[in-house]
């Protein structure tokens, strides 16, 4: 496999998740290509549902993802990232149906009518994150640890993503906002995409939603990954700051790092090897 065509790909994932980087220095090598190698996969799949305008240019990526999943598991991979996670004996451990299930669920998901309210939003959602959280445990924990926890993180944090990104999805068709959200406020689907009153107060409502959420998830049973639990802490103090902020969306985008970071960092690896060896 050539080295520099599975960097290029680490690279651009690392990129685009500056947050994460301080939990870079508490990988080993081996460790490093097993899990950036899915992180920048799962990636691929959540950018062809959320950021390609097209549904059958989206469709089509889907599907090939799913055949190159299926030739990658017998050591046919052609995909840089396909051939490094599968020379991993855990993901090569993994059940085909585990697979399988997050490649269907991301193809449902582009389908998907906004949802009616919060609630129906995180059902909506679940199917994916759900899926992809059990691929994500599995492999930095071995296919009987408890997926529980990750995935109701995975939810909250995936939806927390969008509402950072509302004017982008907006701009793309896309309203990361309930329907009963926007029907309070006054807003429409193409308001979402320039600042105002009311979008401020509904990134706010949508904000104290998500935070009750993560909240919630972290009293279920199963381990976090690093860059799940580091992911947890950010986003936990983001949300607590957008409803008093006078611009929710900045606050929501803004990443404090320096020394917090690497205190977060720090914590989140001790909580993960605690759990991986126990």
């Amino acid at each position: 496999m050539p080295g520099d065509a599975l960097d290029a790909w680490v690279q651009a994932w690392r990129a685009r998740h500056p947050q994460l980087e301080p939990a870079w220095s508490f990988l080993r090598g081996e460790q490093r290509i097993r899990f950036v190698a899915f992180e920048a996969l799962r990636q691929e799949w959540l950018d062809a549902v959320f950021t390609i305008r097209e549904p059958q240019v989206a469709a089509g990526k889907l599907q090939w993802w799913g055949e190159e999943l299926r030739v990658a598991r017998t050591g046919g991979g052609r995909h840089p990232l396909t051939r490094a996670l599968f020379d991993d004996a855990r993901a090569r451990a993994m059940p085909a149906g585990d697979w399988e299930r997050a490649i269907a669920a991301a193809q449902l998901a582009l389908d998907a009518a906004p949802a009616a309210d919060f609630e129906g939003q995180l059902a909506q959602a679940w199917p994916l994150q759900a899926a992809l959280a059990r691929i994500e445990t599995s492999l930095w924990f071995g296919i009987a640890a408890d997926a529980e926890r990750a995935g109701r993180m995975a939810l909250a944090q995936h939806l927390t993503v969008l509402l950072r990104n509302l004017p982008q999805q907006a701009e793309r068709g896309h309203a990361p906002l309930p329907m009963s959200l926007l029907a309070r406020h006054g807003l429409d689907a193409a308001a979402l995409a320039a600042d105002s009153p009311a979008r401020r107060a509904a990134v706010r409502d949508q904000a104290r939603d998500l935070l009750r959420t993560l909240d919630a998830a972290a009293s279920c049973d199963g381990p976090l990954t690093l860059f799940r639990g580091l992911q947890a802490r950010l986003d936990r103090r983001a949300l607590r700051r957008a409803p008093a902020a006078a611009e929710p969306l900045r606050a929501l985008q803004e990443y404090r790092g320096g020394m917090r970071g690497l205190l977060d960092a720090w914590r989140a690896a001790r909580a993960w090897h605690a759990a991986a060896q126990p």
